[in-house]
């Protein structure tokens, strides 16, 4: 059945959409919510007619989602619960308790709202989406523990690998920082096995070179030394003559 979206709707579309559904979706959940309208010639000219007013509201309810999102990001969700020694709960933590968690806080938060990928059975720090509306969402982590010191040893815990990554970046950032400065002065880096082989070939080389050189000049100064001494001795034969 095609249908004409009055709201907006997740994996759907947006308002005013024609979209196609299954018939049971759309007449026992979607147009008797007031979520669409059966895409009729009659419906289509109705929304024309109403399309105004359904985009303001939209808009409204999306702001209300902006504000409930901030006030979700700064809390620090922990939940307390009972649990064995291997750190199995004795029950779960269900998108009905983070729905209700929030309501405590004055936050409208729908278990419809919460989603995760498996059921929360044991301790430790979870990763959640919250979707309040199909544009307006935001990603949090519960801290799941058997007390609020061990809510706090596990969430010191789950920074280190963090902290070790900001440290590795950091240094990361330091060495393109001097390549850059080894750039600007004319300072070639090399950066694969085969340029530092060949630097090392060419060093050997230069090596060679210079023993090569500083052996013609000894060989040069050793038939220098040799002519002059040979001259001496001509002299001093020319002398005793």
């Amino acid at each position: 059945m095609e249908i004409i979206l009055l709201e907006s709707l997740n994996k759907l579309g947006g308002i005013g959409d024609i979209v196609k559904v299954k018939d049971g979706y759309a007449r026992n959940f979607l147009i008797p919510q007031k979520k669409a309208l059966r895409a009729s010639n009659e419906n289509k000219e109705y929304f024309a007619k109403i399309k105004k007013d359904l985009v303001e509201k939209n808009n409204k309810v999306i702001e209300k989602a902006q504000l409930a999102v901030k006030e979700i990001l700064s809390i620090e969700v922990i939940f307390i619960r009972n649990a064995s020694d291997n750190g199995q709960l004795y029950g779960s933590v269900s998108p009905k308790d983070i729905s209700n968690y929030f309501h405590e806080k004055k936050i409208d938060v729908k278990p419809s709202n919460v989603n995760f990928h498996n059921a929360i059975k044991k301790v430790g720090i979870y990763d959640i989406n919250i979707k309040l509306h199909p544009e307006v969402g935001c990603n949090i982590k519960i801290n799941v523990s058997t007390s609020l010191e061990n809510a706090e040893i596990q969430k010191l815990e789950a920074e280190k690998p963090k902290a070790k990554e900001t440290q590795k970046k950091a240094n990361t950032d330091e060495n393109l920082a001097s390549d850059k400065e080894e750039d600007k002065k004319g300072i070639e880096k090399p950066k694969t096995k085969k340029e530092i082989k060949n630097l090392e070939k060419k060093a050997v080389t230069d090596d060679e070179k210079d023993i090569k050189e500083k052996k013609k000049l000894e060989d040069k100064q050793e038939n220098k030394t040799e002519l002059v001494d040979n001259k001496k001795k001509e002299a001093k034969k020319s002398n005793k003559d």
